[in-house]
C-alpha cells in the first residue's frame, strides 16, 4: 500500500526519500514517485526500489502526497490532480513561492490539509532545515506526518506563514551565500600558498566547527568572535577589511533582496 506519494522526482524529493527510508520511517513499496522523465523514474526506482510512474493522477491513492514540482508547473500539475483530490488527503507542499491561499484554489471539491514546507539544500546529507506552516485543516496528525517527513533530513521549525518570505531569503538560499563564501575563502588560502585540497580541508572545517560552536555554546556571536580577536593580532586585522569592505552589510542586503523576490514571486504565483 502506497503511504507516501511525491509528484516530482526531483533532487528535494530524492533527498526525502533518502532519508524517509535510511531511518526505516517507510518501506520502499510505501513510496510512490511521479516523474516525466523515463530516466529520472529509472534512477529513482533502481536506486531506492520505490514505485514510479509517469501519470500524476496515480498518486490520488496515497494518503499523503508530496508537491515538489517547479512553480511553473504548480498550475497544470494541480489542474490534473486538483479535481480528483480528496479531501481528506495531506498535502505537503516545497513549491517556492506558493502560498497556502494560492494552492488552495485548486481543490474546487474542497480544500484538503495542506502543509507549505521550505526547505534548503542541505537536506541532502540529512543537515538541512525546514519550516513548515499549515492550513486551517491542518491538525496535530498532519503536522506529525510533516515533523517526520522533513525531521529525516533535518530540522523543522513551525512558523507562522507571513516569515516564509524571511526564511526563503536566509535558509532557501543562504546555503548559496555560505558556499560563495567557502569558495572565497578556499581561493584565498590558495593565493597565500597552501595547496587547494588543504585549503578546502581548512575553510570547511572551520565554517561547520564555527557553525557548531555558536548552535551548541548559547553564546552571542558577537561573543565568540571577540574571543578569538588580540589587541593588534592577525584577526583584528582581517576583521577591519571585512569592515571596511562592508561585508555584513551586504549579506543582510542580499538576504533582503532575496526575500523581496521572493514576496514578488508569491504575487506572480498568486
Amino acid at each position: 500500500m502506497t503511504r507516501l506519494a511525491v509528484i516530482g522526482g526531483g533532487t528535494m524529493a530524492e533527498a526525502l526519500i533518502k532519508g524517509l527510508l535510511g531511518q526505516s520511517l517507510y518501506q520502499s513499496s510505501e513510496l510512490l514517485v511521479t516523474d516525466p522523465l523515463e530516466a529520472r523514474r529509472h534512477y529513482l526506482a533502481e536506486t531506492y526500489g520505490v514505485l514510479v510512474t509517469s501519470h500524476n493522477r496515480e498518486a490520488l491513492a496515497a494518503p499523503v502526497i508530496g508537491l515538489a514540482i517547479k512553480p511553473a508547473q504548480l498550475p497544470e500539475v494541480l489542474r490534473e490532480v486538483g479535481p480528483d483530490w480528496p479531501e481528506t488527503t495531506l498535502a505537503i507542499s516545497i513549491v517556492a513561492g506558493a502560498r497556502l491561499e494560492r494552492l488552495a484554489s485548486f481543490f474546487p471539491r474542497g480544500v484538503p490539509p495542506i502543509v507549505r514546507a521550505m526547505p534548503n539544500t542541505p537536506c541532502v546529507i540529512g543537515q538541512g532545515i525546514t519550516a513548515i506552516a499549515g492550513n486551517e485543516r491542518v491538525d496535530a496528525r498532519h503536522l506529525e506526518v510533516a515533523h517526520a517527513l522533513f525531521g529525516a533530513v533535518g530540522r523543522v521549525l513551525d512558523l507562522p506563514e507571513t516569515y516564509f518570505d524571511a526564511v526563503t531569503g536566509l535558509s532557501g538560499s543562504g546555503p548559496a551565500y555560505v558556499t560563495l563564501i567557502l569558495e572565497a575563502l578556499i581561493d584565498a588560502g590558495v593565493q597565500q600558498g597552501l595547496p587547494r585540497r588543504i585549503a578546502r580541508e581548512l575553510v570547511c572545517q572551520t565554517v561547520v566547527g564555527s557553525a557548531m560552536l555558536v548552535q551548541q555554546s548559547g553564546k552571542h556571536p558577537a561573543e565568540l568572535k571577540d574571543q578569538v580577536v588580540t589587541p593588534a593580532g592577525t584577526t583584528a586585522a582581517g576583521l577591519q577589511v571585512l569592515e571596511e569592505a562592508a561585508v555584513r552589510a551586504t549579506l543582510c542586503l542580499a538576504v533582503k533582496a532575496a526575500t523581496h523576490r521572493s514576496h514578488e514571486l508569491g504575487k506572480v504565483s498568486h
